[in-house]
């Protein structure tokens, strides 16, 4: 006779009830053909799950899962049931006979709201452009249950009842552990020992295990004291590899890496990172049944493990002090370097636009942009910086580019001299200097009232809308003063003010018209706010600025900047994410290299909050005038 059986397949097969009598050869025959077939790909998944039953008083967990893609899902509408919480996330990665398998979940804690049976429609998820829509679940609410009944072991149900022993033990995880300890560990990995200041390096944290894998989760991240760090981009569906570590057959996976660049000269130490992982090891029963012996052979075991990578250290060359530019500010790696201008030719108050842009690989994000001297016949303003950079594994690869508005003040012809940028290149051990050509300028038109002589250098404006109207100037000549005969009844003015009082009320109808008006538009009205609420948040961050609070100021910062893509957006808190602002940033029109900067305001966040980082003064003053001057690219960029 055969009872009911259950294999679970993992690269290894649990028996969960035991089978006599005459049919023995075929449970073994179908054991091993359920093991042959039982080949996982690595497929997009997405479902959602809940229990098919639950009392009325009863809270219960509401489970978005999402395997092998990357997604922001939108959950179903939960009509029937009260959100008391959610959703929280969380991230598996499994690497189980070479199959990667990443899985993200989104939880909801849910309360009935009445009896009966109610339907929870489905999910969605937008993949590579793709949607993909889950299944959907019936859940039947009962009566108010009292306690949970716990389901009691029938002998006569299982005819070998009598002869079960109690569960034996698990064997302890530590000392699983620590026999798995050459078996699963992590491993820093430094691209150089010696680099000069400022020259890139790479550090990758590798995962070397001979056992399957569960979950993975980083514990503490790394900290680059001296360095600044940038994460390299990696493959999120990347498989291990099998390598021989030892003298012994390992897979091994890249975990993280990261692109550094040395600031100071010296030895200088990169920390180990911190993971906690759970390996599934492969333990003997104890069992005296023969079948036991057979099935159990290939059980396994969760067993937690915190692992820990080695230290390391670098040796910083200085930049050689021979032969170094006057002009060198610490740009360092191979670039380009050219300058150009709109037009040749223009007439006084008309801007002109100069621009500069630096190419190529290497320490890019660090590079300031070049100052412009120009004669005083010139304004100069603050320039718009536009980036387009990359941070792959060679480094940071792409531009920058400066856009400078001058404006001439008198007429005349000017020479503009060219401009030297230097840098250092590593490979070669040398400085390098580029110069672009000078510049012709003929300027016609009268001198402009708004002549500014000798302040081009310091000029800094963001706004010249107003230009030719910011100074009443004096008027020399004596007015003629003239006695008015004429009776105040009847005047213009006396007209004017018996007319205020009805014109001041249709203004106020006017005005409270336009207040319901604007009342109704609740996304227009939330659009109109959200630079508002996001300089108001920001001021916050300015104060901790000041107080030279580093995590308190980078909260704020991502307070401000998220609450102010949730309005501008109209999207749900609840909801928001890098994936779904993205795309309705893209659908709005706006520019790939804003999004591209967001992306990198929203990283450096994130990773002040939970990670060490500079806590130099310049570092944070530096971000908050991204952040402003990015609210303010998106106000003129986003499109409704």
């Amino acid at each position: 006779m055969i009872d009911e059986f259950c294999i679970t397949m993992n690269n290894s097969i649990q028996l969960k009830k035991l089978f006599v009598g005459t049919k023995q050869v075929f449970v073994l025959c179908f054991a091993f053909f359920a093991l042959s077939c039982n080949h996982v790909f690595g497929q997009a998944k997405f479902s959602i799950s809940a229990p098919s039953s639950v009392g009325v008083n009863q809270n219960f967990q509401f489970n978005i899962t999402l395997e092998n893609a990357n997604g922001s899902p939108r959950p179903p509408a939960f009509t029937d049931f009260q959100v008391l919480q959610g959703p929280s996330t969380s991230t598996s990665m499994q690497w189980v006979n070479g199959t990667v398998t990443q899985s993200v979940t989104y939880s909801y804690i849910l309360k009935p709201k009445q009896e009966g049976t109610f339907k929870i429609g489905k999910a969605s998820v937008v993949v590579s452009g793709v949607t993909m829509e889950s299944n959907e679940l019936t859940i039947t609410v009962t009566k108010a249950v009292q306690q949970q009944a716990q389901r009691q072991r029938d002998p006569f149900d299982d005819p070998f009842f009598q002869q079960q022993q109690p569960q034996e033990p698990e064997t302890s995880s530590a000392d699983l552990a620590k026999q798995a300890k050459d078996d699963v560990f992590l491993k820093l990995d430094i691209s150089r020992s010696s680099v000069y200041e400022g020259e890139m390096l790479t550090a990758t944290y590798k995962l070397y295990f001979r056992q399957n894998l569960g979950s993975l989760n980083l514990d503490k991240a790394p900290a680059f004291e001296g360095f600044w760090s940038q994460e390299a981009e990696m493959d999120p569906k990347r498989r291990p590899t099998t390598v021989n570590f030892n003298g012994k057959q390992y897979n091994m996976v890249e975990l993280y890496k990261y692109n550094l660049y040395p600031q100071r000269s010296g030895s200088l130490k990169i920390a180990p990172a911190e993971v906690k992982v759970v390996a599934q090891i492969p333990v003997r029963s104890r069992s005296r049944n023969i079948f036991d012996d057979f099935f159990n052979g290939g059980r396994v075991q969760q067993v937690p493990m915190d692992l820990k990578s080695e230290s390391g250290v670098i040796t910083v060359k200085p930049l050689p002090e021979k032969d170094k530019p006057a002009d060198f500010s610490g740009a360092v790696g191979k670039f380009n370097f050219e300058t150009s201008i709109s037009g040749k030719e223009g007439k006084t108050d008309d801007p002109i636009t100069y621009t500069v842009k630096i190419s190529g690989t290497g320490n890019l994000k660090l590079i300031e942009s070049p100052t412009l001297k120009l004669p005083s016949a010139f304004e100069v303003y603050d320039p718009k910086t536009k980036e387009n950079i990359t941070n792959g594994a060679s480094g940071l690869t792409g531009s920058k580019q400066y856009d400078y508005l001058i404006i001439p003040r008198q007429p005349g012809e000017y020479k503009l001299d060219g401009k030297a940028f230097s840098y250092f290149d590593p490979t070669a051990a040398k400085y390098v200097t580029i110069n672009t050509p000078e510049y012709n300028l003929k300027i016609t038109g009268a001198p402009s009232k708004n002549l500014n002589t000798g302040a081009s250098a310091s000029v800094s404006k963001q706004d010249v809308s107003l230009l030719g109207q910011d100074i009443r100037y004096i008027k020399t000549a004596t007015p003629a003063f003239d006695k008015d005969a004429k009776p105040f009844f009847g005047s213009p003015g006396f007209m004017g003010i018996y007319s205020t009082p009805v014109f001041l009320f249709l203004a106020l109808v006017a005005f409270r018209r336009r207040n319901e008006t604007l009342a109704a538009d609740v996304v227009g009205t939330k659009r109109r706010r959200a630079l508002k609420l996001a300089k108001k948040r920001l001021s916050m961050a300015d104060k901790h600025l000041k107080a030279n609070d580093k995590k308190a100021f980078y909260d704020e910062v991502s307070r401000a900047t998220w609450g102010y893509l949730g309005d501008k957006l109209n999207i749900d808190m609840a909801t928001l994410s890098k994936d779904n602002v993205e795309e309705k940033l893209q659908t709005r029109s706006v520019k790939p290299e804003t999004i591209a900067r967001l992306k990198g305001l929203i990283n450096t966040c994130e990773y002040a909050l939970y990670a060490p980082v500079s806590d130099e003064h310049s570092e944070m003053q530096k971000n908050y005038d991204l952040a402003m001057n990015l609210i303010a690219d998106l106000e003129d960029e986003i499109k409704a």
